[in-house]
């Protein structure tokens, strides 16, 4: 059953009345892999998801941002979430990305095992076709760690795997703020202190909106056990991105290996980063670069003659745009926080963001140029250069086994709550560098799982 909340009396709506199994707040990959995985398990569960935005139509809230800009359309409120304006470009966490690499103890952040995430990813693909079945490491002679990316052009909207007759979901309903007692929980929407309730609940809607969430909560003097809240919305992270410029010079045969390509309806390329050891020897991070092919419309046509002489012509006409895809550090300065209803995120790059930035920018140019030299178009200089939100929100409500720096456990409940998890990106311990949704939805895979049993 879909209901809109727009449209009915909420004194009179009998799903007030029910107490469910499980409420999802948010209806976007995370919630709808939780809700597929746990039916799949347990097919007599009650299951309310719950969705801030319209059916069809998308709306956009602004964040006012300190440094690093927040794109106002870097989260849709609509059922099915980011998934209705993501390109749906995937890769996978390298194992060393879940460690600190940015001091000496270059321990494990992540509370879970390396094999035990593989193997959600292989679940999750085979429900909702992320390519992890075609993402092949494969060993190219460079000194550089290298990762295969590939998606679709367009968005594949989770929407669509939603059957209303195993779940209700109710749309266009504001969830203010969560609680729990001895039995239930409880989430509250902003009219006249209405609420649903249900054994269970999964904070599912988005890495912004989930700290919003429990802040609110925090502020209305529910969820009173929780614990650290002194560090909820902190070491909040992003994956920023820039244009470095263009090779000018560069070793086309060598670049075509690795570059964007378009075939069909898909999208693939390789990220290049610097390697594992040089990362660890210098306090670095994974951050990468995409080649994107870049010539004018003559060279284009003479592409397309297959002449010996003309070919060799094209060869030095041709240049690549370097696009850089950033890890952060995560970092306590960086936070999320509530001010009269409004969000204010603080985020900027870090001496070790920077820095690695720097390095791999100065090894790009060494190996992928002809002449180092003379790549006057490519800028090293990183206040030059526009950096861009990438919608990637990270962290704020850290995953983690330490009891004083993280919000939630191993099993993303809630720490100082009975049932109460989170399943977002906000649980990130790092961010890695890749894009989240596969991970996020591998999360939820295991914390259904979980409470399978």
């Amino acid at each position: 059953m879909k209901i809109n909340y727009d449209q009915v009396n909420g004194k009179n709506l009998k799903i007030f009345e029910k107490v469910y199994d499980y409420i999802i707040i948010g209806s976007g990959p995370a919630g709808v892999s939780f809700y597929k995985n746990i039916i799949s398990k347990k097919k007599k569960s009650k299951i309310l998801i719950i969705e801030d935005g319209d059916y069809h139509k998308k709306k956009y809230k602004k964040v006012f941002s300190k440094h690093l800009k927040i794109k106002l359309k870097s989260r849709a409120f609509t059922v099915g979430g980011s998934s209705t304006i993501w390109s749906n470009i995937s890769s996978y966490f390298e194992e060393f990305e879940m460690k600190s690499r940015w001091n000496n103890e270059k321990k494990n952040l992540w509370p879970l095992k390396y094999k035990s995430l593989i193997a959600e990813y292989k679940k999750v693909d085979k429900k909702f076709n992320f390519f992890f079945d075609e993402l092949k490491k494969k060993k190219f002679k460079i000194p550089f760690e290298v990762r295969q990316f590939i998606g679709s052009i367009y968005p594949l909207n989770f929407r669509k795997f939603i059957d209303y007759k195993e779940i209700d979901l109710i749309y266009n309903c504001k969830i203010c703020s969560i609680d729990e007692n001895s039995k239930l929980t409880r989430a509250y929407t902003d009219r006249d202190k209405q609420y649903f309730s249900a054994k269970k609940m999964i904070v599912c809607c988005g890495g912004i909106e989930s700290i919003n969430l429990i802040k609110n909560s925090i502020n209305q003097k529910k969820i009173k056990n929780i614990q650290n809240k002194n560090i909820v919305g902190k070491f909040f992270m992003d994956h920023p991105k820039f244009n470095l410029g263009y090779l000018q010079y560069p070793r086309v045969d060598l670049i075509k290996k690795f570059e964007l390509t378009k075939k069909k309806n898909n999208i693939q390329y390789y990220g290049i980063s610097l390697r594992k050891n040089f990362q660890k020897k210098f306090n670095l991070l994974n951050s990468y670069v995409r080649f994107e092919k870049s010539s004018g419309k003559i060279v284009k046509l003479l592409s397309k003659i297959n002449v010996p002489i003309l070919k060799n012509i094209i060869k030095n006409k041709i240049s690549y745009k370097v696009r850089v895809f950033c890890e952060m550090k995560p970092n306590i300065n960086n936070l999320v926080t509530l001010k009269k209803k409004k969000t204010y995120v603080k985020l900027r790059l870090s001496k070790n963001d920077k820095r690695t930035i720097n390095f791999l920018s100065s090894e790009i140019k060494k190996y992928f140029s002809h002449n180092p030299k003379f790549e006057k178009n490519l800028k090293i200089n990183i206040a030059r250069n526009k950096i861009e939100d990438a919608s990637h929100h990270m962290g704020g409500l850290r995953y983690s086994n330490n009891n004083k720096l993280s919000n939630v456990d191993r099993n993303l409940k809630i720490r100082g709550l009975k049932n109460i998890y989170v399943c977002s990106s906000a649980v990130f311990p790092t961010s890695g560098s890749v894009n989240p949704t596969m991970t996020i939805c591998a999360l939820s895979s295991r914390l259904a799982n979980f409470l399978s049993k």
